[in-house]
């Protein structure tokens, strides 16, 4: 199979002089989004030779194009494009592999015993529920009247096992921005996981709440392939497509690790800001490249970016998870704005995935971040004339804080249902 390299083009303005200008200079065709439907694609549009201009987020996207005129164009004073990048690659972003969990446990006994210590303390101040989980009971889902109901919650992740029992009945809807795979199957499992900690209800096995907006709409866009793999062009094309459907919610669970210094990707800043003028939140994971008590990690690209809010994982002790990344970048945008459960969370699961069952408990700033979106859709129901803006200001003002804990780990604490 041919490899292509894709480049990610942000113009000056998305006019259509602007965009006219710059398909001359490229010497190429740019087909808008707004031509895509189920039968035209992102990739065969790609595929032609053509470039492809995502009209809702003012970005382009061209294959295989010449590195060297690209320096030139953006170097151009009269040419529309101001900047571009080739495209990342993503993953999820859940806890670190079996083996090497393995490793960190056999040197870190007498912590997991200092861990536990702090549990038992937490617990004992908690109003526990044994109906709910501990992430639903650590953001006080059992106070809250609201459920979500009307409200789209776009999960871009791996795609969702639709024929889960669970969710007979939901409204669900979805489409695959990865070539040659479906939404609704769901080879890898993180992505129905993610999918029922924001908008599942109760377990079968057990009659457990795990979800949290469990009347949301739910919206499947399959951004990483069954393998856990992404990239940049999928990720904003799934997201071009989430803003021209009016979605309020999109949840994104997956990362790309930066370097301490590192400035977030403009591109993803302009992701962002489009979506919060468009009424739209973006929730994105911050990470999970830290192993603390060391410096953590800095938040991952596309959290890094201000317009996006960057999740932190918490333990059931509500102390920040040892692999979750912190705002080391924090003067350049890559802050932690808030944090939630993310570790051994219990949620739904995929039978097609590797541990082929209906449940399985995860771990990772990819579990915080539902959770956070789940909690959106409780407060854009509670408050349906808030702008994108005023609901994330709500989520952080309304966050419970924590003590003992740095702003730069956890941003402004714990999310909090209303």
């Amino acid at each position: 199979m041919k490899t292509t390299k894709k480049y990610i083009i942000q113009l000056k303005d998305d006019s259509k002089s602007s965009l006219s200008k710059a398909a001359k200079e490229l010497s190429l065709k740019i087909t808008s989004s707004a031509e895509l439907s189920s039968k035209v694609r992102a990739q065969d549009v790609l595929d032609s030779g053509n470039g492809l201009f995502l009209k809702n987020l003012g970005l382009a996207i061209v294959e295989d194009y010449e590195v060297e005129k690209l320096h030139h164009l953006t170097n151009a004073s009269s040419n529309p494009i101001i900047y571009w990048e080739k495209e990342r690659e993503f993953k999820p972003v859940t806890e670190l592999g079996l083996l090497d969990e393995m490793k960190i446990n056999l040197n870190n006994i007498s912590e997991k015993i200092a861990q536990l210590k702090e549990l038992i303390e937490a617990s004992s101040k908690l109003n526990i529920n044994k109906n709910l989980t501990w992430g639903l009971n650590a953001v006080g889902i059992e106070l809250s009247n609201y459920t979500g109901k009307g409200i789209d919650i776009a999960i871009l992740d791996t795609g969702f096992y639709k024929d889960h029992p669970d969710f007979v009945g939901r409204n669900i809807s979805g489409k695959s921005f990865v070539p040659g795979e479906k939404w609704d199957l769901d080879g890898h499992g993180h992505g129905t996981h993610c999918t029922g900690t924001a908008a599942g209800s109760i377990s079968l096995i057990d009659n457990k709440r795990y979800g949290v907006a469990h009347e949301a709409n739910i919206v499947i866009g399959k951004v990483l392939s069954d393998s856990g793999n992404g990239s940049t062009s999928g990720i904003i094309d799934a997201i071009d497509n989430s803003l021209e459907k009016g979605h309020k919610i999109i949840s994104m669970s997956l990362g790309s690790s930066v370097k301490i210094g590192e400035k977030p990707s403009p591109i993803f800043e302009q992701v962002g800001r489009k979506a919060l003028e468009k009424n739209t939140l973006i929730i994105a994971a911050a990470g999970n490249d830290s192993n603390r008590p060391n410096l953590p990690k800095p938040v991952s690209s596309p959290a890094n970016a201000e317009s996006i809010m960057a999740v932190a994982a918490l333990d059931e002790a509500l102390k920040i998870a040892a692999f979750s990344n912190g705002g080391i970048n924090a003067s350049n945008g890559g802050r932690v704005d808030i944090s939630a459960p993310g570790v051994d969370i219990f949620s739904s699961y995929s039978k097609n995935g590797s541990q082929n069952k209906l449940y399985t408990t995860m771990s990772g700033t990819s579990m915080a971040t539902p959770h956070v979106a789940g909690i959106a859709a409780l407060y854009w129901e509670a408050f349906p004339n808030l702008s994108a803006e005023g609901i994330w200001l709500k989520l952080e003002k309304r966050a419970k804080q924590l003590s003992d804990q740095l702003y730069r780990d956890i941003g402004q604490g714990i999310i909090q249902a209303i």
